[in-house]
């Protein structure tokens, strides 16, 4: 099992070994003015007050980092990185990693969202194709009676695409609602009659199949 680290006691044994070197003041000063916090993982992280955090960037410079790091590395027996941070308890660490754990899931949520939007618009755009191919598959447009057969027939096929478009995305109510309306324009557009005629047969069709 290996040895749980300390992280006053390796940045005391670091500063040391540092202080046996070729220092600058800066480094010297940033180092010296840190408060070792906690080993989490593969972080050694320590902590400024807000009014010092001038200092951090001293640390943070790639050839400093990489410095501070090998020096570590001979007192930890393992490679550690180097995290500043402002505020000089455990606790604040803690506040941090909270917030930036929060802020990973808000990302993650918004990319399953939009994937799920994606797959939701898909399952739309493919529908209206469907829908308006119960049209353009037929000559027999001529006659009222035919009109509503065919219009009878669209908006069956709009309902179900819309049963399917809900059930991957069951809480984007404004993309549904859009994309229906969108259909039941095509619709009448194609039968030559009022988008609020179609949208009253939909709407009853939708009863019957619910209730």
């Amino acid at each position: 099992m290996a040895r749980e680290l300390n992280a006053q006691q390796l940045w005391k044994q670091m500063t040391e070994l540092l202080h046996k070197g070729d220092l600058k003041p800066p480094l010297w000063e940033a180092v010296d003015a840190v408060t070792p916090l906690t080993v989490d993982g593969d972080i050694l992280v320590v902590g400024l007050e807000p009014a010092q955090m001038h200092h951090a960037g001293y640390i943070r410079t790639s050839q400093n980092k990489s410095l501070l790091q090998d020096l570590l590395e001979q007192v930890a027996g393992r490679r550690l990185d180097i995290r500043v941070i402002s505020g000089v308890t455990v606790a604040s660490w803690e506040r941090i990693k909270e917030r930036e754990m929060a802020g990973v899931e808000e990302v993650a949520a918004g990319a399953r969202t939009r994937t799920i939007q994606k797959e939701a618009r898909t399952i739309w755009r493919q529908g209206a194709e469907s829908v308006m191919a119960i049209f353009t598959g037929t000559r027999a447009r001529a006659r009222g009676t035919d009109l509503a057969r065919l219009m009878m027939e669209a908006i069956q096929k709009a309902y179900q695409v819309e049963q399917a478009a809900r059930k991957e995305a069951p809480d984007d109510e404004e993309l549904h609602d859009q994309q229906v309306n969108r259909i039941i324009d095509r619709i009448a557009t194609y039968c030559n009659v009022s988008p609020t005629v179609v949208a009253l047969e939909y709407l009853r069709y939708c009863r019957q199949r619910d209730s």
